[in-house]
Order: structure tokens, then C-alpha cells, then sequence
């Protein structure tokens, strides 16, 4: 009996120490945002409605024209609709592959924690290149570079 204790308790030892080992990595990985459309049509009197950072993430790859099947919209309006937190992502500025030439209205709200890192581009931000009309939005403790 004593040896089967002996047993139980090197398992559940070894079963801490591996849970202990592979915690810290599963709470520090990186998350991987999946683009999702928001609703709205893009218009001027439906414009996106963006509220969470995957669909921020879809609206710039729909205007820089990085979503499969869909045609480049430099021209589609948005506002926000919530502040938005983006954690552990790599940005692409809208506007980075073609102007921006729609509207873009933050309605007071703000965007946090972007993240470009590429020493040999210009105009990165929220945005790139911009023709377009953009209000009524903060960026906070982002990282351009």
C-alpha cells in the first residue's frame, strides 16, 4: 500500500510541476485576431460600425485591400463604436496600401495598444495615407515605429 501512495503522490507532484511550467505560457501568448465583419454597409448613411478590434482589424484590411474575395474599398465610411484595446497584434495602418478617402469618426472614442514596428516606412499610425476625412478619435499607448 505504502508504495502505491508513493506512486500517487510522484504523479500529482509531476503533474503540478508541468502545470506550473506550461500556465505562465498559456497566460502570456500572443492572441490572434480573426477579422470580422461589422455591421453597416460603408456608406455615409451606413457606415461600418466597429466596436470590437477584430472588426477594426477587417475594416483595414477591407481598405487596404487585404481580404480575399473582397474588392478594395479606400472609400468606405466608419465610426467607432466603443473604445478598443488591441493586445499583442501587429498593425497595418488603413491606408497603408491605398489612400484612405472615406470617413472615419471615432465619436469620442479611443483605440489603444497598436503595434507597428517597420523603420523603413513612412506614414504609419491609425493610419497612413490619408485623403479623407478622419475625427473625433484618440490612439493611446500604441507603438509606431
Amino acid at each position: 500500500m505504502s508504495k502505491t501512495i508513493t506512486q500517487f503522490r510522484w504523479l500529482v507532484t509531476m503533474l503540478l510541476l508541468v502545470t506550473a511550467m506550461v500556465m505562465p505560457k498559456m497566460a502570456w501568448a500572443e492572441s490572434s485576431i480573426i477579422p470580422s465583419k461589422p455591421s453597416g454597409g460603408g456608406t455615409e448613411n451606413s457606415p461600418y460600425q466597429i466596436g470590437t478590434a477584430a472588426e477594426l482589424y477587417w475594416f483595414a484590411a477591407l481598405v487596404n485591400g487585404e481580404l480575399g474575395g473582397e474588392t478594395p474599398n479606400a472609400s468606405a465610411n466608419a465610426v467607432l463604436t466603443a473604445n478598443i484595446t488591441v493586445t499583442n497584434e501587429t498593425w497595418t495602418p488603413i491606408g497603408f496600401r491605398y489612400p484612405y478617402e472615406g470617413t472615419f469618426d471615432g465619436q469620442g472614442h479611443t483605440i489603444s495598444r497598436l503595434n507597428f514596428n517597420n523603420s523603413e516606412l513612412n506614414n504609419v499610425g491609425l493610419f497612413g495615407s490619408n485623403s479623407g476625412t478622419i475625427k473625433n478619435v484618440g490612439v493611446g499607448n500604441s507603438y509606431f515605429y
